[in-house]
């Protein structure tokens, strides 16, 4: 059974960055995968007031589940909500993943709304870009 949550201390945030190259910045979270006591990967997050990022969601070398990664979107998505940000980006370059997810993709990246997100209410946009579609 996979359990995804946000990690705090750094040394858990360094460690769980290592496999991906990345060292996360003060203000970044890095949310992690642990499948049946298993590391298998990991979302890093930031957001400031109503707008969140969303640097890379991805699983480790090795262990490809396409289910485990879609997870992964789905916690980083819920993390930055609860957080209070409403408009957010992808800037990693899985959009197979980013479009399951509800993210929009155009010439300006990958955006969406979390509007309405997690109550069934969600239309990608939820009604504030209409002009766009």
């Amino acid at each position: 059974m996979i359990a995804i949550r946000p990690v705090y201390t750094s040394y858990e945030r360094e460690e769980y960055m290592k496999p991906f190259g990345i060292v996360p910045e003060e203000n970044q979270v890095v949310i992690a995968a642990i499948n049946d006591g298993r590391f298998v990967g990991a979302a890093l997050v930031s957001y400031e007031g109503n707008y969140g990022t969303i640097h890379m969601m991805s699983l480790i070398d090795g262990y490809d589940d396409y289910i485990d990664r879609f997870l992964i979107g789905k916690a980083a998505l819920n993390f930055l909500d609860l957080s209070g940000a409403k408009d957010v980006s992808y800037i990693g370059t899985d959009e197979k993943l980013a479009k399951a997810l509800g993210f929009k993709i155009d010439d300006s990246g990958m955006r969406i709304n979390l509007i309405g997100y997690f109550d069934g209410a969600h239309d990608g946009c939820s009604g504030h870009c209409a002009e766009e579609n």
